[in-house]
């Protein structure tokens, strides 16, 4: 092979570190994004079924940066929110029998 090749691949090869790295990096920043949607569906799901409250007032609840980053969308008797236009989500349901539940 030539010198140009092997210039390619040490690159390949860096790129993949860095992309390796950064992904080892953020692994908590997803993990606590998943933990956060889950909650904020569920709590707004709760809060508007079983309390029976405007779902702008309930997203009112969580701390200004929590409501900047997160999007929470109401469809019928499902509860949406997401993070990073909708890389991370999570949904809640309710049921008339059993509340407001995550669904997987």
């Amino acid at each position: 092979m030539g010198r140009k090749h092997w210039i390619w691949i040490g690159a390949l090869v860096a790129l993949i570190a860095v992309v390796g790295a950064t992904a080892w990096g953020l692994k908590d920043d997803v993990a606590y994004a998943r933990i956060a949607t889950g909650y904020a569906a569920k709590q707004t799901c709760s809060c508007v079924h079983v309390s029976g409250r405007a779902l702008e007032s309930c997203t009112a609840d969580f701390p200004e940066e929590a409501r900047e980053q997160l999007t929470v969308t109401q469809d019928a008797n499902i509860t949406r929110a997401s993070v990073l236009f909708g890389a991370i989500s999570a949904e809640a349901r309710f049921d008339d029998a059993f509340g407001c539940t995550i669904l997987d």
